[in-house]
């Protein structure tokens, strides 16, 4: 078995904390000291390696198609890093040439402040681990699997489950018949993460300690210029058990196609989306409701302009049945942004408007409340991760800067409206936060978020943020109304030279 229990981490003894602080953190430790060693000698050793480099792991999943791809893609590949930093990419390259060996390892401080709008505080550390191996005898035919191990350490409120702890479980696990990048089609099934655009529909959730995964039968067909997925999938929920069966009779199927020669220096990406469940208490959107059977159809449209302008939005409606109500929901954004490539830090400035509809009579036959499926919401609905993508209006105005080549910075400020006063407040995983008060203002608060993120090198990089959650009429209302505060701090640290998957996204096509 793979799952073994936790240490008493939230344990007040002496004894508990003396137990857990043995055993937390020892690969923290471990990285550390390997880190500390090779500082010294770091400077003499950097040698480059290009993204065609075999011993390259494959780490994350396109943006269009969800199948596999390089991690750190364009925003990192002119990094050099010290070859001491990955004794993977070593060990890959003394190993048949059709395995491959990778993984990544990250940790993270938080620190929330106001926990339930209350005078509740925790201070905690997240780590998480994913090891994955890749066996590809044949051109056309491969085989992934990875798993993850997420823990979480020294909490006191924050619950030892979903989203912050799932020991050692299946994270991805399926066989590729055809290459995703060549030819026409490829063929796949099994366990693997979903990532599609801008992932404010489908998404892995990478913030999360845990994440989100499915099982997946699929097809992708591809051609310059566009890509079709058809899919079949059902969501695994995180569960402290070593496989986690999905949730019974909770399927969605999709086609999602990317066409990026219809309009020039851009991307169209037309989807639909079929989902059904039966009546499940596990759904946050179903609880006392009912049978789903909801069809979105849905536009992510996003390009560049001239003199420095990019734009990006998607519009979606959904139409079928939940129980007895007849559903009718929409949500949309819309964003504009510039950069100012010749002044100093290059910054780019952007302003975004989102909207996700509610229902205005509880009472009534019509379901108008947007269900945002799946989706990956860390910094579009702000750092602090409270809002959902249902009965939300919303704006954000930020800046993002490149003061030096490894650093990154982003401020952003968003303000937070109910779509209508008489549908409950939702948080990001969809479920309801605060429950409707007919009659209470609408604005539930205003956030202001400020991140850095320093890149060492291609397979490290650490990040510090705060953000804040200024408590508006609505939650004063309806909650204590204390302000909610998160600062935290990470390292990310990639087994080969891939790179990551950044938590600061940006629209700027030479980040780097």
């Amino acid at each position: 078995m793979l799952h073994r229990k936790n240490p008493p981490c939230n344990g007040t003894t002496l004894s508990d904390r003396i137990v857990c602080g043995a055993e937390v953190s020892m690969l923290t430790y471990l990285l550390m000291l390997v880190l500390s060693a090779g500082a010294s000698t770091a400077r003499g050793q950097v040698s480059a390696q290009g993204a065609s480099d075999p011993s390259v792991a494959q780490e994350a999943s396109d943006s269009t198609t969800g199948t596999q791809s390089n991690y750190g893609s364009d925003l990192t590949a002119r990094h050099e890093s010290p070859s001491w930093l990955f004794p993977i990419t070593e060990l890959d390259k003394r190993l048949p040439s059709w395995i491959r060996i990778g993984g990544q390892y990250r940790n993270r401080l938080e620190g929330p402040i106001g926990i339930g709008f209350t005078g509740t505080n925790d201070f905690y550390l997240q780590d998480r681990l994913r090891v994955r191996a890749v066996i590809q005898p044949k051109p056309w035919l491969a085989f992934r699997g990875e798993v993850q191990d997420s823990r979480i350490f020294f909490n006191h409120h924050t619950p030892n489950g979903n989203p912050y702890e799932d020991s050692w479980t299946l994270w991805e696990a399926y066989p590729q018949i055809g290459s995703s990048t060549e030819g026409w089609v490829d063929v796949l099934a099994g366990r693997q993460v979903l990532l599609f655009g801008d992932e404010r529909v489908i998404g892995p959730s990478n913030w999360l300690n845990v994440g989100r995964t499915f099982n997946v039968a699929r097809v992708d067909f591809h051609h310059p210029g566009y890509k079709v997925s058809v899919f079949a999938s059902s969501v695994v929920p995180g569960a402290n058990t070593d496989l986690h069966n999905a949730l019974p009779d909770n399927n969605m199927y999709g086609i999602y196609g990317s066409l990026q020669n219809v309009v020039p220096k851009a991307n169209l990406e037309p989807y639909v989306l079929w989902r059904v469940a039966q009546a499940n208490p596990g759904l946050p959107e179903e609880v006392g409701h009912g049978h789903l059977n909801e069809v979105t159809l849905g536009l992510h449209w996003k390009g560049t302009l001239p003199s420095g302008f990019d734009y990006d939005s998607e519009f979606d409606g959904q139409q079928g049945s939940l129980g007895k109500y007849s559903i009718g929901a929409w949500a949309g954004y819309a964003s504009l942004g510039k950069t100012f490539r010749k002044a100093p830090a290059s910054p780019r400035t952007f302003l975004e408007l989102n909207y996700a509809s509610g229902t205005k009579n509880q009472a009534g036959r019509e379901w108008n409340t947007f269900d945002q499926l799946y989706p990956s919401n860390h910094d579009k609905y702000g750092f602090v991760d409270l809002i959902g993508r249902r009965n939300l209006v919303q704006y954000r105005a930020g800046i993002e800067e490149v003061p030096a080549k490894k650093w990154r910075l982003k401020q952003q400020f968003a303000g937070f409206w109910l779509a209508t006063a008489d549908d409950n407040l939702y948080n990001g995983a969809g479920a309801i936060a605060v429950h409707a008060h007919p009659g209470a203002s609408r604005h539930v608060g205003n956030e202001l978020d400020i991140v850095a993120e320093y890149t060492l090198s291609k397979g490290l990089n650490f990040g510090f943020g705060y953000g804040r959650m200024f408590a508006g009429p609505f939650l004063r209302t309806t909650t204590a109304g204390h302000d909610y505060q998160y600062p935290y701090a990470y390292f990310e640290y990639n087994f080969t030279k891939s790179g990551f998957h950044f938590p600061i996204s940006t629209n700027q096509p030479d980040y780097w």
